[in-house]
């Protein structure tokens, strides 16, 4: 019965074309449930239900040409975003970018990690591939929260090396410390300075850009109130690799400099490749910071985001 044609074709019809659910398909036809499941599936095994679905490009291609002409990116990933759902959305960023990203990872020798939401979304969505032999991912900054959460740079480089079979170096410490003899003591232990190390042969890098609003540091209550309205009087517009610049890209000497516990912007500048990941309305000034001083050859972004970044 579960296999006759004009069968599987009138249970089809009632539930894709008059909207009966597959219980009241199973009363009708006097069957269980999962047979009426397993008719559906048949029929669309067979050719006699065939869904279609409009063409649908989840990138933007005149965003992301825009955006390498007027930069002078290597390349861009513009995802049509979803309104109104913050997290949704981050989602949707990592989930359309992954293919794409994961091929940039082939080949390479040692990536760098920052942490991220938005880039936590992409380091998710990749797949499992096979890395170079000997991969290595390597931490470019400390930990922001005190219990470090899933976008943080330890547990997305952990995830990353996970996908890449390659070996993780994490950097065991806060991203901003107490003061600056607290940061040169950490960074004169041997397990932090081989790390450090490892910084100069780095290809590829993947960090997380963060405006003065709205970043790991703030959600985390890292930066006191008094320190953040110092960032905005010295007209600071982004924070990436814990660092904070100007609308020129250049860090802005603060008290914090000499706390951060984290790769500096020189070190991101002489990296091949850095990738910036973000998403949202809102970083559109942060990101065409961090695109004007160099700081990133590539990027991943929403649609909302891009055409902040290029507004400016």
């Amino acid at each position: 019965m579960a296999e006759n044609p004009e069968l599987l074709t009138a249970a089809a019809r009632l539930y894709y074309l008059e909207g009966l659910g597959q219980t009241e398909i199973a009363s009708l036809y006097a069957v269980s449930r999962s047979t009426v499941s397993r008719m559906l599936t048949s029929a669309r095994d067979r050719g006699i239900v065939r869904i279609s679905v409009d063409d649908y490009d989840p990138r933007d291609r005149e965003l992301e040409a825009q955006l390498v002409e007027r930069f002078g990116l290597r390349r861009a990933i513009v995802v049509r975003g979803l309104e109104g759902d913050v997290e949704a959305n981050r989602r949707a960023v990592g989930y359309f970018a992954a293919p794409e990203a994961a091929t940039w990872l082939r080949g390479a020798r040692r990536v760098g990690m920052t942490g991220g939401r938005t880039l936590g979304a992409l380091v998710r969505a990749l797949p499992p591939s096979t890395a170079t032999p000997g991969a290595q991912v390597v931490q470019l900054m400390g930990t922001v929260a005190a219990s470090p959460g899933p976008n943080e740079g330890s547990e997305l480089g952990r995830t990353l090396a996970g996908r890449l079979s390659a070996t993780f170096h994490a950097v065991n410490t806060p991203a901003l410390v107490e003061d600056a003899a607290t940061r040169d003591t950490f960074l004169s232990h041997e397990q932090i300075r081989a790390v450090w190390r490892m910084f100069e042969g780095i290809s590829l890098a993947f960090v997380g850009v963060g405006s003065i609003e709205d970043s790991m540091f703030v959600e985390h209550n890292v930066l006191s109130p008094d320190l953040r309205a110092q960032l905005r009087e010295r007209g600071a517009m982004a924070e990436v690799c814990g660092r904070y610049i100007d609308r020129a890209g250049y860090e802005i000497d603060l008290p914090t400099c000499d706390r951060v516990i984290s790769a500096e912007l020189t070190t991101l500048r002489r990296i091949d490749e850095v990738v910036a990941v973000t998403s949202g309305v809102g970083r559109g000034d942060a990101v065409r910071a961090v695109l004007n001083g160099k700081l990133a050859s590539s990027l991943v972004t929403d649609a909302a985001c891009a055409r902040a970044v290029l507004a400016g």
